[in-house]
């Protein structure tokens, strides 16, 4: 288990372990990794109904655009249909915001693999490594975000 990544996903309290922040990295991380000058990522997302997990997918899907990818809302829906559509329908992986039986103040960001499978542990080490690291240095797609145009962050 690393930092941020546990048995099963990012959990934690909402706006203290697991922030907006956090999910919009997130999304940027998913969004390079998967992505490339020559195919856009796509990523499908689901999420229970706790309040957090609005800004939770507001967030992520911020964070998968700004990188150039393509983020696929399936709203509410349980854990197993997020698994089931990246498999079935060709999706690069999935995420499910939710933290199932958890009191209702907390949240959890699960990652699955274009297999429906849950995300590699490597990977997750390397998206706790994003969280922590620099911040620009993923690019930015830029101009046309229907063509991947990317540069270099200006903050």
């Amino acid at each position: 288990m690393g930092k941020y990544f546990g048995t099963d996903g990012f959990r934690g309290e909402a706006n203290r372990e697991l922030t907006a922040m956090h999910a919009f990295q997130l999304g940027q991380f998913l969004g390079s990794f998967y992505g490339s000058q020559a195919r856009r990522a796509r990523v499908v997302i689901g999420k229970d109904t706790r309040a957090s997990g609005y800004m939770l997918e507001d967030a992520l899907c911020a964070g998968l655009t700004s990188a150039g990818a393509d983020a696929y809302l399936l709203h509410v829906t349980p854990t197993p249909s997020v698994s089931y559509v990246a498999r079935t329908e060709g999706f690069d992986c999935g995420v499910m915001i939710s933290a199932s039986h958890n009191p209702y103040w907390d949240n959890g960001i699960k990652l699955m693999n274009g297999v429906g499978e849950k995300m590699d542990d490597a990977l997750q080490d390397e998206l706790e490594a994003y969280i922590d690291g620099d911040p620009n240095s993923i690019p930015w797609a830029v101009e046309d975000l229907s063509l991947i145009h990317i540069s270099e962050p200006t903050r």
